[in-house]
Formats: structure tokens, C-alpha cells, sequence
């Protein structure tokens, strides 16, 4: 039967802190943060070693991109992709990632 070994240890007061704002935030426990931070640590450590180009997500992502990027360019609607850029803006802005453009368009000198 498979069980996860368990580790005690202590933090300074102000790292006990961070954790437990954390665990109040994410509504989970302070052991489910601290098991994060950790496999985290140990997913940078090891991570070039385990991952392959092919299941880094990545190189995952960024051939998404250039794939959807090529097939919007060359779709029979030619104004597919500048609408597609819109929306990701607009989603992007309203998520509070980016800050809103300016009324007007940009101005490319």
C-alpha cells in the first residue's frame, strides 16, 4: 500500500505566515501548500532530466501557437485572426493582465 512519507520541520515566523495566508486563500491546508512548494522545488530540480521535448509543456505551448497562429493566417475568412487577437485582448484586459489599451488604436511611429 502506497503512503506518503511525512517530514517535520520548522519555518521562521514570517515564512509560517505566507503559508498559512496562503492556505486561507487557496481555502486548502497549510501541509497541501508547504507539498507544493516542495514538489515544485523538486519538478525545477529534476525537471529537465524527466521531460521530453515532445511532453514539455513549453514546447507544448509554443507550437500551439505558432500552429493556430499559421492556420488563422491562411483561413478563408481573413479577418479570423485579427477578430481572434481582439478577443484574447479584450479576455486578457478583463482578467486584469494587461492594462486596457487606449481608445483610438495604437499609434505605431
Amino acid at each position: 500500500m502506497y503512503r506518503d512519507n511525512r517530514f517535520v520541520t520548522y519555518v521562521t515566523p514570517l515564512i509560517g505566515t505566507w503559508i498559512r495566508d496562503q492556505a486561507l486563500e487557496r481555502r486548502i491546508s497549510s501541509s497541501i501548500v508547504i507539498c507544493d512548494c516542495i514538489y515544485d522545488a523538486w519538478e525545477r530540480a529534476t525537471g529537465s532530466d524527466l521531460k521530453t521535448p515532445a511532453t514539455d509543456p513549453v514546447r507544448q505551448n509554443i507550437f500551439i501557437t505558432v500552429a493556430l497562429d499559421a492556420l488563422l493566417t491562411h483561413h478563408p475568412h481573413a479577418d479570423l485572426r485579427e477578430k481572434t487577437v481582439a478577443a484574447y485582448q479584450r479576455r486578457l484586459e478583463r482578467l486584469g493582465i494587461v492594462a486596457p489599451q487606449p481608445l483610438g488604436g495604437r499609434d505605431e511611429a
